[in-house]
């Protein structure tokens, strides 16, 4: 039985450290935990959030006003002679990426050092050197919270773009299972590669700071996001404890005692300045959750 919480501090529970007390909280283990959370969120008249690592998102200063759900632990397996794996939703997708590699299942491993879960890393298309997981996912299974159906969807029902799919901005699919592609590979060689890319990764981004890591999507591969905030003037900006850090100029770091109001004010700054300067709207990669769920923070609107 799923154990329901009141007024928990949802900085506890994401990796940038920022956001309120949620009205209500809980951890689900398993689909049976999460459909319990659910029900008694449509039984209580709450609206809900659910998500896995939290290493991709900030909650608002006043929290929200439902009930949030995070998805935790899980299990994978080998399915199709060993040719794909299948994955819960909140299993941890470093873990996932090297356990698989010590058995000589590879092809993921571009996704090894990235923080956060499975199911986020689903619902944002995650990765990195111009791979991501619409190029390895081959299916879900996805519940439907409308209708309560659970249903198993290919990769064409996420709508998948460029660090985006139709799940991202909406409470109304949530991500159960996810099956990936995988190849035979030596261990040897997968755990090398992964471990080089870390290193890589630890030279050039703020890996083990509090963030969500790339905050803002890269408008093209000519012109990263980091260029044009840097040609911008607003390399190492902040607001309070809500900085763009010195080693990369699109990472927005939490340095201690951010909030979400500062992030807000410091996304905007960003944008204007790059707009006036190059004519280009930056969208966040990183999802702000306000009180009553996900916002797409615009400056045009903000």
């Amino acid at each position: 039985m799923i154990t329901i919480l009141q007024d928990v501090r949802l900085a506890d529970y994401c990796r940038f450290h920022i956001g309120g007390a949620a009205d209500h909280f809980a951890v689900a283990s398993g689909d049976a935990e999460l459909l319990e959370a659910l029900m008694y969120a449509r039984d209580s008249g709450l609206r809900h959030f659910v998500y896995a690592g939290g290493s991709n998102l900030f909650f608002a200063d006043a929290g929200f006003r439902g009930l949030v759900i995070k998805l935790e632990d899980g299990c994978w397996r080998l399915a199709g002679g060993g040719r794909e794996v299948l994955v819960s939703a909140g299993y941890e997708l470093g873990a996932l990426v090297r356990e698989l590699g010590e058995q000589g299942h590879g092809g993921l491993e571009f996704l090894a050092n990235i923080p956060g879960s499975v199911g986020g890393a689903v619902v944002g298309n995650a990765g990195c050197y111009g791979r991501c997981v619409a190029d390895v996912l081959t299916g879900a299974r996805v519940l439907d919270t409308e209708s309560d159906a659970v249903d198993s969807v290919g990769v064409d029902f996420l709508e998948y773009d460029y660090r985006h799919s139709k799940l991202k901005g909406s409470a109304r699919y949530v991500v159960l299972e996810a099956t990936f592609a995988v190849t035979d590979r030596v261990p040897a060689e997968i755990a090398a590669e992964v471990e080089q890319e870390l290193e890589l990764r630890r030279g050039k981004h703020p890996h083990d700071a509090w963030c969500g890591g790339s905050y803002f999507k890269n408008p093209s591969r000519e012109r990263p996001a980091w260029r044009l905030i840097t040609d911008a003037g607003m390399a190492g900006a902040r607001v309070g404890d809500a900085a763009l850090s010195e080693r990369h100029a699109n990472f927005l770091v939490n340095e201690g005692s951010a909030t979400a109001a500062q992030v807000i004010e410091l996304t905007y700054a960003i944008q204007r300045a790059v707009h006036d300067t190059h004519r280009v709207h930056l969208t966040p990669e990183v999802r702000y959750v306000g009180p009553e769920g996900v916002v797409e923070l615009d400056c045009r609107r903000g």
